[in-house]
């Protein structure tokens, strides 16, 4: 009777698989239903309104969504190699992303971009039967485009990464280097939603110490009834304000174009001006006016993504050129009124990267960062800080460009002298609406590039896109709080950032998946880790296992305590009603000055082990 089973098992997967050249099974047999409201529960226990549909097939989903389900039998073998004893996976993708569930178990959100897995056991036994279902997303541009489940291939794992936990050890005594006290700011474009105080304070609570803004001078001034200037400061007066609220620094970024001045008609005020000395005594009428409400801006980023065309100039003229002119009358009329005040740019879209195979998204990032550089070479114009934008790219792409940077530099020694700091920005997930920057995907992702990219890259200053979005709906929308001011998964991820400890612990780990980050405080003895699973693509829950050594004996009687950004664990995307910062363990005791702890980490995970001296 065994052998007839596994005989019928085999013939089904004859019929439902294909192996391919790299080593995978493709898993052609699908049910679909349309309607994406359902609970998983609700998915996997319904019998009526499914239609057969094979991996490749297009079909539509509804405006919650659409579900894919299978049983999944499986193989003695994979392209000739046994799968008995061995962990097995299934690489899955669909256009707009969605949610893995193996046997009715979340296990993975995935974007199209970053593919995800469901990891079907940890150890094969041929012939049992696994239940993989798929939440497909909806396209957030157009619930009504065809979607393809285009990935949906069986393979073989590496044993050691899915059942041999990750040893992360290191030595309380043996600290490095002074943490900032804070590592992400923020960025918003054309102002906030609201500049409540209880907004305030959600920012304020997470730590934020700088906060760039554009478009603070687009309403500044205006034409009175005689066509002579006046100048407006309401807006400027709202954000300063609402600066003072946070407790951070101000970064303006000296945009757009006001009507009154500009060269002609441009809806998007991203018109030169007609007369530079116009624009020139407006930055100086506003750096004079902070300073005389006691809100002083140190930090003046010079216009907003030029190179992109955002500054547009005479027909036919070099945007570089324009570019020069704008920077010079912005830095002459701002040190005019504040002679201390910081002056940088050269506010790029993408990086240093001109065009190339390499970097086809960028557009004249070369020319500008060197044309300002060269620039300030010549003419002795000031540099305090260089600035560009980047989201989606990689971490190697973004320490690349800080890299790059600085070898521009050395050309322009005069120049180069004068900058104190990087920034970027502008930063995020994605620069168009995407659904992980709704949940634990987006979160991960940006603790992954401030790890492996902003700290080692000595980029002082990323500035996360943007604080709030104006309503309570999960649209893929940039923002880090929600409208009713509901932190989503990103705003508790860099809330464990703020929490660490403020001395480095040295720490070595090689892991292309698992990022650790340990420091203590010498005073109290409290001691923290930074745990991150993050994978560009197919990432699976891996288990850590922290050798913490050389404890200070003020932390023996105390507790560890395990905050978790996650897919189930303080993320408004999984439950907007437990959407806050939230512990997975605490009270555990410490008993001496070495421990051990083990911990699962699921895909896309953020972790802060905190370990605190006891309240006696």
């Amino acid at each position: 009777m065994r052998k007839l089973r596994f005989l019928l098992s085999a013939l089904l997967l004859l019929a439902v698989c294909r192996a391919n050249a790299e080593g995978g099974m493709v898993w052609k047999t699908w049910e679909f239903r349309q309607d994406g409201a359902l609970s998983a529960r609700e998915a996997d226990a319904s019998r009526d309104g499914w239609t057969d549909i094979s991996a490749g097939d297009a079909f539509k989903t509804s405006p919650e969504g659409a579900w894919l389900r299978t049983t999944v039998t499986i193989p003695a073998e994979i392209n000739n190699s046994p799968t008995r004893g061995n962990p097995l996976g299934m690489h899955i993708n669909s256009d707009a992303g969605g949610e893995i569930y193996v046997n009715g178990q979340l296990q993975a959100r995935y974007d199209n971009d970053h593919a995800g897995m469901a990891l079907l056991t940890r150890s094969a036994r041929p012939g049992e039967q696994v239940r993989v279902s798929i939440r497909a997303f909806r396209d957030i541009g157009d619930a009504n485009k065809e979607q393809k489940l285009g990935e949906a291939e069986i393979v073989l794992l590496d044993a050691k990464r899915i059942n041999t936990p990750l040893k992360v050890s290191f030595d309380v005594r043996k600290t490095s280097w002074k943490l900032p006290a804070a590592y992400v700011g923020l960025s918003q474009g054309a102002g906030m939603a609201d500049y409540n105080d209880d907004t305030a304070q959600r920012l304020k609570d997470l730590g934020v110490k700088w906060f760039r803004m554009d478009n603070i001078l687009t309403n500044a001034v205006k034409k009175g009834p005689d066509g002579k200037l006046v100048y407006d400061w309401s807006d400027l007066d709202r954000r300063l304000d609402f600066m003072d609220k946070i407790g951070c620094e101000f970064i303006a970024c000296a945009s757009y174009m006001p009507e009154a001045l500009e060269a002609f008609p441009n809806p998007d005020r991203h018109a030169r001006p007609a007369d530079y000395g116009q624009w020139e005594e407006l930055c100086y009428q506003a750096a004079r006016h902070a300073i005389s409400r006691g809100q002083r801006i140190k930090y003046w980023e010079v216009w907003n993504e030029s190179n992109a065309g955002w500054l547009m100039g005479k027909p036919g003229e070099d945007g570089l050129t324009e570019y020069l002119k704008l920077y010079d009358a912005t830095w002459k009329g701002v040190k005019r009124a504040d002679a201390k005040a910081l002056i940088g740019g050269p506010c790029n879209a993408s990086g240093p990267w001109n065009t190339s195979p390499e970097h086809s998204y960028a557009v004249n990032g070369e020319k500008f960062m060197r044309g300002l550089l060269e620039h300030c070479e010549k003419t002795r114009a000031p540099l305090d800080f260089i600035t560009w934008h980047e989201y989606f790219q990689t971490p190697e792409t973004i320490r690349a460009e800080a890299e790059v940077t600085r070898a521009y530099m050395k050309d322009y020694p005069r120049a180069a002298k004068g900058v104190r700091e990087f920034m970027i920005t502008e930063w995020n997930y994605a620069w168009w609406p995407d659904w992980p920057q709704d949940h634990e995907m987006g979160a991960a992702w940006t603790i992954n590039s401030l790890l492996r990219a902003m700290i080692p890259g000595r980029i002082a200053r990323p500035c996360f896109f943007y604080a709030k979005d104006g309503d309570d709906n999960f649209r893929g929308g940039w923002g880090m709080l929600m409208g009713p001011n509901r932190p989503k998964a990103v705003y508790n991820a860099i809330k464990l950032v703020h929490m660490m400890a403020p001395t480095a612990i040295r720490l070595n780990l090689d892991d292309p998946e698992i990022a650790a980050f340990a420091s203590t405080d010498k005073r109290t003895g409290r001691t923290t880790v930074l745990l991150l699973n993050f994978s560009e693509r197919y990432g699976v829950e891996r288990s850590v296992k922290l050798d913490l050594q050389g404890l200070p004996s003020k932390l023996i009687g105390g507790q560890a305590r395990i905050w978790m950004v996650d897919k189930d664990h303080s993320n408004a995307f999984n439950n907007k009603d437990k959407a806050e910062l939230e512990t997975t363990g605490a009270g555990r005791r410490i008993g001496g000055t070495q421990q051990t702890m083990s911990l699962s980490l699921s895909t896309n995970s953020v972790a802060l082990v905190e370990l605190v001296p006891s309240s006696r």
